[in-house]
């Protein structure tokens, strides 16, 4: 049986399930549309039928109904990737690879319009049961890893609210799992010595870019995409301009990874002459490459720009930032340092050790490119040249530099390691 209400009608659809009609006519065009939903309610209760249909009718007069999307899960996916403009190559690069594993088969053939906060739950859920992992390893996936899955999703569906294809993110109403907040791994004084004395043996190009990573702050991708042009000797200062970065097949410069890590960084003038080896060994391995060197380093935009990169490969071309992570993974072995131990842990020393050396947390701040170290910390004022340089003399004591610095000069650009010869002897033997 149906009932009339205004514009709309109802009508039971089995025992609990009532569809709901409304017919509209626009004032301007004279058109007439008929949307519809159907809504749960108890059975028999008429009364909340009646609800409803108001609730729809208010709904559709008020231009805020939205007519059901019949693009899928996959669909969106796609158009996430293609057509957001928020998201760089590599960011895309990234959310490929976590959509394809595990999001889109366990979602992928839904209509966004039917996914539910459970059905986020569920998925979420999933992701912690034991024998999910792919390494064979027991347990289910980190809370780090569950919550990457859970921002992407999140961000599709916010996406497709901005496209007018949803009326709210399901997501909004999921809690997604807490991180364990764990203290950044960083070296105390005395093992930070040991640790640039073991440099010795490494090559003149791991020698400078692991000093520049423990006496500035600086991350990998910054190290690398220092050049002639970034890099001041006389005034011992590293402007922060660009960064390397990479995608599938593609190395390239670009901005710092935020308008906050574009800044200018002092390094203690003792690191002057192994830099300035570096610059020699950088020339002649230019000169002995000949043509075979790449004269030109892509940017982010694809444009060609004079390559003047102080750290390359053996031809020129820009260092990939992960080769620094399998050289810092064979370094460690080789020295016994702690596995947790991350080459991104020099940056937590060099920040530690500056906060422990009396300098203010702000003036750290500005100096490892941090937005802000908190609210109080935001009304500082930006430090000035000699109170960073007095950063850079800091970190030198701390490093006692003066005695280890000339314990890595003066050795061949590609020394190897005791450990190294006596393999390779035992393998000619």
């Amino acid at each position: 049986m149906s009932k009339k209400r205004k514009i709309g009608t109802y009508e039971w659809r089995g025992k609990d399930s009532v569809r709901l009609k409304v017919r509209i006519t626009d004032p301007d065009t004279g058109e007439t549309s008929r949307p519809k939903k159907t809504v749960k309610v108890k059975p028999g209760d008429d009364r909340e039928a009646e609800r409803q249909l108001a609730l729809f009718v208010a709904e559709v007069t008020k231009n805020k109904y939205k007519k059901p999307s019949k693009m899928t899960v996959r669909q969106l996916a796609e158009r996430f990737l293609r057509d957001n403009p928020n998201l760089d190559e590599a960011t895309k690069e990234n959310y490929e690879i976590y959509l394809n594993d595990r999001i889109l088969p366990a979602l992928g053939d839904n209509k966004i319009n039917k996914v539910k906060p459970t059905h986020i739950y569920d998925f979420l859920n999933n992701l912690k049961e034991d024998g999910i992992r792919k390494d064979g390893k027991p347990g289910g996936l980190a809370p780090s890893t569950i919550q990457k899955y859970f921002h992407i999703i999140s961000a599709m569906f916010t996406f497709a609210v901005d496209l007018g294809e949803l009326k709210e993110n399901p997501c909004s109403k999921v809690k997604p799992p807490k991180i364990p907040k764990r203290k950044p791994i960083s070296l105390d004084k005395d093992p930070a010595i040991e640790l640039l004395m073991a440099l010795r043996y490494e090559s003149l190009k791991y020698k400078c870019i692991t000093l520049i990573a423990a006496t500035t702050g600086e991350r990998r991708g910054e190290i690398v995409g220092i050049g002639d042009s970034t890099l001041d000797l006389i005034n011992c200062i590293i402007d922060v301009s660009r960064a390397i970065r990479h995608t599938k097949g593609r190395i390239f410069l670009k901005d710092p990874k935020s308008e906050s890590s574009k800044r200018t960084t002092p390094f203690p003038m003792e690191i002057v002459p192994l830099l300035k080896e570096m610059v020699i060994a950088r020339d002649k391995q230019r000169e002995k490459c000949g043509d075979k060197w790449f004269n030109k380093v892509e940017t982010k935009d694809g444009e060609l720009v004079d390559n003047d990169l102080l750290f390359t490969q053996w031809n020129g071309k820009p260092m990939h930032p992960n080769s620094v992570d399998t050289w810092w993974t064979k370094f460690k072995e080789r020295n016994t340092l702690p596995d947790n131990l991350t080459f991104h842990g020099l940056r937590h020393t060099n920040i530690t050790q500056l906060i422990k050396s009396g300098v203010d947390v702000g003036t750290v701040a500005d100096n490892a490119g941090h937005a802000k170290t908190s609210t109080t910390v935001d009304v500082y004022d930006d430090p000035l040249p000699s109170v960073k340089r007095e950063v850079a003399n800091k970190i030198s004591t701390v490093f006692d530099l003066e005695k280890t610095i000339p314990n890595l000069l003066g050795l061949d650009v590609n020394i190897r390691h005791p450990k190294e010869q006596k393999e390779s002897t035992k393998k000619e033997e």
